[in-house]
């Protein structure tokens, strides 16, 4: 039995918000046989044994699913007495990307299955040195803190000595029933290759702004570019230097840095994933994508190993009178897998699905994530897409799996799927839950596997359940209160944050048939025959009443709403109703041409195109109509608008064609939802159709 004289453990002192805790703890040690460490900790840990980097992250969980790893540690273990230190990051506050719990720790050591060292009262805590607790300054509030470290203050505690240690405190009421890692452990990458692509000195313009603020308005001198290593000397009149590291391309993972300066001094540091500004866009709204180190007189180095940052660039700002940079970049995260390689001959597709990869593997770590630069979240639609494109790139099922796994544990009080897995701050999205039945669905057809649907078949029912009481004597659902009823980032289909006038709308109760087809479609692969029929039967109904309720005959289009925007023609909606056979029985020939043009064949009327995110439903829904027509239409588009994004030097696909300007300045240059590509070039023209 895994920690059966294990503790969940703290310092002695109440945990505060953004509290570093260093563990310390001895055991003897011998060469040969197995050696492993079980750990798991609230919220994120680093190892270190004897000196060494020995493991990092812990995996999203939540309270009361509590996941640990089981790490081989013997390439660590010496002769003798051994050193493990642990330290742990506590966040204590809840984001989109974590769930507040108790602040604890608890691991066992373990050789050849007989635990000789574990976590208990006897272990040696202090609050860390070398990291700031208590600072709360987030990134986003999706993601969460950013980090200060003071290099003065570290007293070498991991290869020995530390000073400030006093026994821990055994911890109650964190769960104990616990879960092994699911999927494979990040991998730690040699250092992303990089260069100074601008340099030279600064002049903030308010010295006592926030950072984000003094490096986003500063004053900059440009002295060029240049390799590393890099001396920087202040010119006159300025306050300081700066540099800015181009990685290349679009990397998550650590940041690290080897520098030299002649005296003390606090470094800002921020990222970003483009220029556009001159230097890092460190400031958006109330964001800051930056983060602190201070450092001592002469060499510093420093890798972070609990926050990652998505981005392109790098930038150092240190008031100091000069500077030497040996490196400074990203220390790559990267989920281990096979990556496929692009069958077909075209040159620009095979460049187009390189991006897509890149762009899946920047959006993958614990689970699949929206973007590495500014949320790093779970969610349903944009897990969707990149699961689907998954399937082709990797032709691997086990991080699928987890991921879904990860998002049936966040069934809300009413019924619902959280927005994002695990997420203690919560904008409920009702359709979002109803894509979560067409990704289980889609991973029994290309796993095969029955096992997570069979596992998961009773929140399921439950959940489609939740929708279909809301079903009145329309027919149909109306939009749910106080959620958020969000379709697509285009005018009017993106909602409000809490909707206060529910009403019926088209694009919600689309998502519901098809929800309730590929609920069918789940009960028939574990042979629950009757569900399959009542489902489908249920689908078929909805369908109808979508009919009868928002087709316009004098259109001969859609409605997305019954109560507004009416004469204004979402092209999602159109597709999603031809999708689900909301438009059988009726002229399609309108809701076509503007699918098959995403708009710019209007008929006559305003429309509303289709968003890079949302593509695979108008293009699901043509192909149904007439595949061999549409199948070069689609291929041109993606050529097309993916072509666009290389021309502007993409390194990662965006999260809408407007780039880094969409959402005031926020635009994600990283979004998994947008590697579609490898999906349609897979089953379109068969580049990738072997690699399932």
């Amino acid at each position: 039995m895994i920690f059966s004289s294990a503790e969940w453990i703290w310092r002695d002192a109440c945990p505060g918000e953004d509290e570093y805790v260093d563990f310390l703890c001895g055991f003897s040690g011998h060469a040969g046989g197995e050696w492993r460490l079980r750990i798991a900790a609230d919220s994120n840990y680093t190892v270190y044994l004897n000196g060494r980097l020995a493991a990092f992250g812990q995996y999203s969980d939540y309270p009361d699913y509590k996941v640990y790893d089981d790490l081989d540690i013997g390439e660590f273990v010496r002769e003798g007495e051994n050193r493990l230190v642990v330290t742990v990051w506590y966040y204590g506050r809840d984001s989109q990307t974590y769930i507040k719990g108790k602040a604890g720790l608890i691991f066992e050591v373990v050789r050849d299955g007989r635990v000789v060292a574990f976590s208990s009262a006897d272990t040696l805590s202090r609050l860390s040195r070398g990291y700031v607790s208590g600072r709360c300054k987030n990134i986003t509030y999706q993601l969460g803190f950013t980090y200060t470290y003071d290099i003065t203050r570290d007293d070498r505690y991991k290869f020995g000595g530390g000073y400030g240690f006093e026994r821990s405190r055994v911890v109650t009421g964190i769960s104990k029933d616990f879960t092994l890692r699911p999927i494979k452990k990040l991998k730690l990458c040699p250092r992303t290759p990089a260069l100074a692509v601008k340099y030279g000195s600064f002049s903030y313009a308010d010295p006592a702004a926030p950072p984000e603020v003094r490096m986003q308005m500063a004053g900059l001198t440009d002295l060029g570019r240049a390799d590393f290593p890099l001396t920087i000397k202040r010119e006159p009149g300025h306050d300081g230097v700066y540099i800015i590291a181009d990685l290349g391309q679009e990397t998550a993972g650590f940041l690290d840095f080897d520098i030299e300066l002649p005296a003390p001094c606090k470094l800002d540091i921020g990222y970003g994933e483009h220029l556009a500004d001159g230097r890092c866009r460190t400031a958006v709204g109330n964001r800051s994508f930056t983060a602190e180190v201070i450092c001592r007189a002469g060499g510093n180095r420093y890798m972070n190993t609990f926050r990652r940052f998505g981005c392109r660039y790098v930038q150092l700002f240190a008031p100091a009178e000069e500077i030497t940079v040996n490196y400074l970049g990203i220390r790559p995260t990267l989920y281990p897998l096979k990556v496929n390689e692009y069958k077909g001959k075209s040159e620009l597709r095979r460049r187009i699905w390189e991006v897509c990869v890149n762009t899946l593997r920047q959006c993958m770590h614990e689970h699949y994530e929206d973007c590495p630069w500014r949320e790093q979240a779970l969610y349903t639609l944009d897990s969707r897409n990149q699961m689907l494109c998954g399937y082709y790139a990797f032709g691997e099922y086990e991080f699928a799996r987890a991921s879904l796994v990860l998002i049936s544990k966040g069934v809300r009080p009413d019924g619902l799927l959280s927005l994002c897995f695990p997420a203690g701050v919560d904008y409920p999205i009702p359709s979002f839950s109803l894509v979560y039945f067409i990704q289980v669905n889609e991973y029994i057809k290309y796993s095969g596997d029955l096992t997570l649907a069979a596992e998961l078949y009773a929140t399921l029912k439950n959940l489609m359940q939740v929708f279909l009481l809301r079903i009145d004597r329309t027919g149909l659902i109306k939009s749910f209160a106080g959620c958020w009823n969000f379709y697509e980032w285009s005018p009017g289909m993106s909602g409000k944050m809490a909707e206060d006038n529910p009403g019926y709308e088209a694009p919600l109760n689309a998502f519901l048939v098809l929800g309730l087809r590929a609920m069918a479609g789940i009960s028939a692969s574990l042979g629950h025959n009757e569900d399959e029929e009542y489902y489908r039967s249920a689908a078929s109904r909805v369908a109808q009443a979508i009919g009868r309720r928002f087709y316009n005959h004098e259109t001969r289009l859609f409605e997305s709403y019954d109560d507004r925007q009416r004469g204004r023609y979402s092209v999602l909606t159109n597709s999603l109703c031809l999708l689900c056979g909301a438009a059988e029985g009726y002229d399609k020939r309108h809701i076509i041409r503007i699918m098959a043009s995403n708009g710019a064949d209007n008929c006559g009327y305003v429309t509303i195109p289709n968003t890079l995110s949302m593509n695979s439903f108008r293009f699901d829904a043509l192909l149904s109509e007439d595949r061999d027509k549409y199948v070069p239409i689609i291929l041109s588009e993606l050529d097309r608008d993916y072509g666009y994004m290389l021309g502007r030097g993409a390194t990662s696909f965006w999260e809408t064609i407007e780039g880094e300007a969409a959402f005031k300045g926020a635009g994600s240059l990283c979004h998994g939802w947008s590697a579609l590509p490898i999906y349609y070039y897979s089953i379109l023209e068969d580049a990738g159709a072997d690699n399932l």
